[in-house]
């Protein structure tokens, strides 16, 4: 017979599932393109080494908020989610604490190799962010959800600062505050996993978060025949959150899953404004690969949660 002990070592999963567990897998795939949109949009489709440094150094802050969230919920989890990887024991605490600074280091030295101080002074301002969101308003009805909410903003924002030739930083800016604000709402909409029953008004917060930035899409698109495809990746991007938004008023429940496709979402959005920003140049390839990664989350959030 095996001991307990062994019985959990085989139940364990790997090292790098852990991981991936704790970086919530399928959500990564909608980072960089924060970044990228606002970088390409502000720039005008000009670009040097600057764009992957700054791509880089979201995926490393969104990690480090991530381990933090989870060191900060520890205490919840071990209640509410003891499968997660430190309530468990998959994951030690030191590990994850020592990451998450490093996370927080090397995002901020990418940024500085940018060269650009506004891109590094909006990265600092984004681990603020995170870190008041995890530490202080994440409790908070309404203020935590736009606390996230700005997270996302500033993502977006620091790519638009940095490059080149940032000259149309205010239109980013508008791009960014959509993002963000769409990311309020899911968050907002998120709350309610744990409870018993989902609030009516919330389901729909995420589509009308959307309306000004395919609003500007759109309206651009008319007067530039090049950037047609983004009216369409920003139509593209509507239907879906049309179609979340029915499954949230039919069949709410689970809703851990309808949460992870919400925020999948952002990939169509993000390629919409990647070709809006420079449809005569890198837009469109960064577009398509954008949309390729929507399909590709869906099927790691089969094997790994994304809230």
């Amino acid at each position: 017979m095996l001991s307990t002990a062994t019985v959990s070592q085989l139940k364990a999963p790997s090292r790098l599932r852990t991981w991936l567990q704790l970086f919530r897998a399928p959500n990564l795939f909608t980072v960089p393109g924060d970044p990228i949109a606002g970088y390409l949009i502000s720039n005008a489709g000009f670009t040097d080494v600057s764009l992957l440094l700054v791509a880089t150094s979201s995926l490393c802050f969104y990690g480090a908020g991530l381990l933090l969230n989870d060191l900060v919920d520890l205490a919840e989890d071990k209640t509410d989610r003891p499968s997660r990887p430190l309530p468990a024991g998959h994951a030690s605490l030191q590990s994850v604490r020592r990451v998450h600074w490093l996370l927080n280091l090397v995002g901020i030295l990418f940024l500085i190799g940018t060269g650009s101080t506004r891109a590094v002074l909006a990265g600092v301002a984004t681990v603020a962010a995170v870190w008041s969101y995890n530490c202080l308003t994440k409790k908070v009805p309404v203020v935590g959800a736009l606390n996230m909410g700005l997270c996302r903003t500033l993502s977006m924002l620091t790519g638009a600062l940095a490059g080149p030739s940032p000259f149309s930083v205010p239109i980013a800016a508008l791009m960014a505050v959509t993002a963000g604000l769409y990311i309020a709402a899911v968050t907002n909409l998120a709350r309610f996993e744990t409870k018993t029953s989902l609030a009516f008004a919330p389901r729909f917060f995420p589509v009308l978060a959307l309306l000004p930035g395919l609003a500007l899409g759109v309206q651009n698109a008319l007067y530039s025949p090049d950037k047609l495809p983004s009216a369409i990746l920003f139509g593209a991007t509507l239907l879906g959150g049309l179609s979340l938004l029915q499954r949230l008023v039919l069949r709410p429940n689970p809703l851990p899953p309808l949460i992870g496709a919400h925020i999948r979402l952002l990939l169509p959005f993000q390629a919409a404004a990647c070709w809006f920003g420079a449809s005569q140049s890198v837009g469109p390839a960064f577009a398509v690969a954008l949309v390729t990664l929507w399909p590709v989350s869906r099927m790691v959030s089969r094997r790994f949660y994304a809230s």
